[in-house]
């Protein structure tokens, strides 16, 4: 059990958990959420998908920009996303304040949760705002 003061002073708590128990909880498992001894070296499956796919080597690949946009849809800000583990909440399915557990020990070997965050490059990324906005009719801070 933690109290808010362990919280604010940083600490994180360690727990043991049963492997079969992670297991039932299944549904409530995220893509940007993971579990796991080693830091990822990809992003989630779901970005994965995004990409466009090689089945025959002979076949050419169309260029593209990351991520996919539609005509006139513009992102807010350049964006950079990384898998971190410097959580020391979080908001959970239902939409309720969580406590992120640090290290959690399964077996032998413990695991750290690991979210997959994106952010802006930069705090204030265009001059007057975000980017895609019609500022003739709209303001934008």
């Amino acid at each position: 059990l933690t109290t808010s003061q362990d919280i604010r002073l940083g600490f994180q708590p360690v727990i043991s958990l049963d492997a079969e128990l992670l297991r039932q909880q299944r549904r409530f498992s995220s893509p940007r959420v993971l579990l796991s001894e080693n830091t990822p070296l990809e992003p989630p499956p779901l970005y994965l998908m995004e990409e466009p796919m090689v089945v025959n080597r002979t076949s050419r690949r169309k260029r593209y920009s990351e991520g996919k946009t539609h005509r006139g849809e513009y992102s807010v800000c350049d964006s950079e996303s990384r898998w971190v583990t410097d959580k020391t909440s979080a908001v959970d399915i239902r939409g309720h304040q969580v406590t992120v557990l640090g290290e959690i020990r399964m077996g032998p070997s413990p695991v750290k949760q690991y979210f997959y965050e994106t952010k802006c490059k930069q705090a204030k990324p265009a001059k007057s705002g975000c980017r895609g906005i019609d500022d003739k009719h709209w303001n934008s801070q």
